[in-house]
């Protein structure tokens, strides 16, 4: 009976015993495995940028990692780094003016107040080297609210600041430049429409929009508030196309009333503005004064149009003594031969020039009024355009003959029966052929074109004179103008022709083209379209007639 109660107490201390050692063995385990997490966690908090730094609950110096040291330049690990940076750095709030920082800490330790983000300037007082920091504290309290420790975070922003402060200084231009510069400007967000930046004249040009005295709140409002109660939509529908097509668009011109009660005229810009990744997510808007623009060409337009009753006035006044004038010489000419001696038969014949260049000149002011005016009207007949184009060439041939020009026609057919306004056909041809004799130098020649391609008609004008320079190419159709050589200028002219034949090409429906180099001559192309040799049966056929002689002789009347 004792032997088997020894044997069981024997059994029950080895089980005791295995279960203590399995036991040591697992806390052996788990005190290795705490350990490597320790070293893991310490590497961890050793190697991290932020700095960090453990204060007792006495606030006694406890620990701080490597960071701490990096950021505040410490090249030694010092027990009392805390007051090694208290003492050698100098911290000044952002804000707060005579901020005293270790007055501050040694509040909040004392009072376990809890320090979230305050960021700071901080500035070496021996190198004067600036940084910004961003400093946190926050003290670990037991279950009684008794501090065990603070545990302090510190981190480097420098280069955030530093950026923050360009940008902010980058954006404090802008605004300044946006507020100081002459014309109304304004960005709105999109699709929202909210004004998120506006100069002060832009606020006054929206008071003007509005016809509102009163201050108007610009900023941060939305465009369609603003404007609920204005009827002209011209804006919106600006905004609108710009947003959606992501084009510039122009409002030009928009009036408006300013404090005086006048109109001014502005030109608005809309301008889109793209992120990266190709959204519209804004509409720049600025609008440029142009009323003294818009004030001068309606004085010009007023000017110009005087000038233009002046001159039809004029000219209509002019007209019916130079008919007769022009009619008594005819007559003369024709009862009278026997008693005309040299002398006044020289006297007469100067006399029939001039004439019919000032008959010229008042005809064609009255053919370009009357075109601008819009009061001509196109007489349509049938006939043969290589016929007429050949006649006239033919009929003019000695006018270029005295100047001992060769004066060509080609043609790729030798009939063709179109409908058009003849009497204007012979004006633009006559004026063409005028000039080039005009401007074409001694033992050169000239070339007349007509051609059908694609059913369209051609006719070219080249000649081998003078040359029309580049930077004058684009002038050469207004009126009155006339390119400044020596050689045009001893010609009579006032460069009215080749204006009245652009008009009158364009009522015709067709398109006139110059190519020219000084020297080398020019070539006038002229194109109407193919409609015209679709022969109407409705319209009347004719022939040349007798008074295309008359016609040429008073538009070479200045080829001398």
């Amino acid at each position: 009976m004792e032997n088997r109660r020894i044997v069981k107490e024997r059994e029950n201390f080895i089980g005791l015993s295995t279960e203590l050692k399995a036991k040591c063995n697992i806390i052996e385990i788990l005190r290795g495995r705490e350990k490597k997490h320790l070293i893991y966690l310490k590497d961890v908090i050793s190697n991290i940028s932020e700095g960090l730094m453990v204060l007792d609950k006495n606030n006694k110096f406890d620990f701080c990692n490597k960071a701490i040291y990096n950021i505040f330049d410490i090249n030694d690990e010092k027990e009392f780094v805390f007051k090694e940076i208290v003492k050698r750095f100098v911290f000044e709030h952002l804000i707060v003016n005579d901020f005293q920082f270790e007055n501050y800490i040694k509040n909040a330790l004392e009072n376990a107040r809890n320090i979230k983000n305050l960021v700071m300037k901080i500035t070496d007082k021996e190198s004067n080297t600036v940084k910004y920091i961003d400093f946190s504290s926050e003290a670990v309290t037991d279950e009684n609210k008794v501090v065990l420790y603070t545990i302090i975070t510190v981190k480097d922003i420098t280069e955030i600041k530093k950026h923050e402060m360009f940008i902010e200084d980058q954006t404090n231009f802008i605004k300044d430049l946006v507020d100081n510069v002459d014309i109304p400007m304004a960005v709105l967000n999109y699709p929202s429409l909210k004004i998120r930046v506006a100069n002060k004249n832009f606020e006054d040009f929206i008071k003007y929009v509005l016809n509102d005295k009163k201050e108007v709140t610009i900023l941060n409002s939305y465009w369609n508030d603003i404007f609920q109660n204005v009827e002209d939509d011209s804006i919106e529908k600006a905004l609108e196309f710009c947003g959606k097509i992501g084009k510039e668009y122009t409002c030009s011109p928009y009036c408006i009333k300013d404090c005086y009660d006048k109109d001014r005229f502005y030109k608005i810009k809309f301008l889109p503005y793209k992120f990266a990744d190709g959204d519209i997510k804004g509409i720049c808007i600025y609008a440029s004064d142009i009323t003294e623009e818009i004030n001068h060409s309606m004085e010009l337009e007023n000017v110009t149009k005087l000038k233009d009753e002046f001159f039809t006035v004029i000219s209509h006044e002019l007209r019916t003594p130079l008919s007769i004038i022009y009619s008594s010489l005819q007559l003369a000419y024709n009862i009278y031969p026997k008693e005309i001696g040299p002398n006044i038969d020289k006297t007469l014949s100067r006399i029939e020039q001039n004439c019919a260049r000032l008959l010229k000149l008042v005809n064609n002011i009255l053919d370009i009024s009357k075109a601008e005016a819009g009061f001509i009207v196109l007489d349509e007949l049938n006939f043969d355009i290589v016929a007429l184009t050949e006649y006239i060439v033919t009929s003019i041939n000695h006018y270029a003959k005295s100047k001992n020009i060769d004066l060509i026609f080609d043609t790729s057919k030798e009939e063709q029966m179109v409908t058009m306004d003849k009497e204007k056909y012979e004006k633009i041809l006559l004026n063409l052929l005028s000039n080039a004799i005009k401007f074409t130098p001694e033992g050169n020649k000239i070339i007349v074109e007509l051609s059908f391609v694609n059913g369209n008609v051609y006719l070219k004008v080249r000649d081998t004179g003078i040359g029309i320079p580049e930077d004058k190419i684009n002038f050469i159709f207004d009126r009155f103008s006339q390119v400044n050589s020596s050689l045009s200028r001893r010609a009579e002219g006032t460069g009215i022709g080749l204006s009245l034949v652009k008009k009158l090409v364009e009522i015709m429906g067709g398109t006139i083209k110059v190519k020219s180099k000084v020297d080398k001559g020019s070539e006038f192309t002229i194109m109407f379209p193919k409609n015209i040799i679709e022969i109407k049966e409705e319209k009347r056929y004719t022939i040349i007639g007798e008074n295309i002689e008359d016609k040429i002789s008073t538009e070479f009347s200045d080829i001398v």
